[in-house]
C-alpha cells in the first residue's frame, strides 16, 4: 500500500498536481459517466473512492438526471432489465424541497467531516426498496442509494451505507 501511495504522489507531482492531495481512484463505471454530470451540473458531485461487494461489480452508469442545481447517476448490473439490474444510486440537490431531516423513518448517523447523516434500512413490501442514506453539505442535499440483501442486519446496511459515504465525501469533488 505504501508503494501505492508513493506512485501517486509521484505521478501527481509529475502532472503538476499538488502532493498533499493524491488524486483518488473512481469506480470505472462512474467514472465514464462524469463528463456528462459536470457538464450540466454546477453542484460538486461526490463519488466514492471504493465501493464494497457487490457493488463494485457493477459496470454500466447512467445520468439520471442533471442539470445546473441537481444530478442522479445509477448504477447497474445489468442494462435494460428494470429494478432487477439496479446496484446504487448517488444524487444531489441544492434546491431540494425537504431535508433529511424531514425524512420518516430514519437513524441518524456520524459521517466523515463531522457530518450528520439519515439512515434508513431495505424497507419491503410488494417489492424491496433500496437502503438510504442522506446528509447536507454546503447547502446541498446528497442522497445514496444501495440494493442490498433485505436479509442482512440492520446495524450492516448501516455500516456499509456509512462506509460509501464516507468514501465520497472524503475524496472531495470529482
Amino acid at each position: 500500500m505504501k508503494w501505492n501511495v508513493a506512485i501517486l504522489l509521484c505521478c501527481s507531482v509529475a502532472l503538476g498536481q499538488s502532493p498533499s492531495k493524491p488524486v483518488l481512484h473512481l469506480p470505472e463505471a462512474l467514472a465514464s459517466v462524469l463528463a456528462e454530470v459536470k457538464a450540466k451540473s454546477h453542484l460538486e458531485v461526490l463519488l466514492p473512492s471504493e465501493l464494497p461487494h457487490p457493488f463494485a461489480e457493477a459496470k454500466y452508469a447512467t445520468v439520471e438526471s442533471a442539470s445546473q442545481n441537481e444530478y442522479g447517476i445509477s448504477l447497474y448490473y445489468k442494462l435494460d432489465v428494470g429494478d432487477s439490474g439496479f446496484a446504487a444510486s448517488f444524487s444531489a440537490d441544492a434546491h431540494p424541497n425537504y431535508g433529511p431531516q424531514d425524512i420518516p423513518n430514519v437513524r441518524k448517523v456520524k459521517l466523515s467531516h463531522g457530518l450528520v447523516g439519515y439512515f434508513r434500512e431495505v424497507g419491503c413490501g410488494g417489492s424491496c426498496a433500496p437502503a438510504n442514506l442522506w446528509w447536507e453539505e454546503d447547502h446541498v442535499l446528497y442522497s445514496l442509494q444501495l440494493r442490498l440483501r433485505p436479509d442482512l442486519p440492520d446495524k450492516d446496511q448501516q455500516r456499509k451505507m456509512i462506509a460509501v459515504a464516507n468514501s465520497a465525501i472524503l475524496a472531495g469533488p470529482r
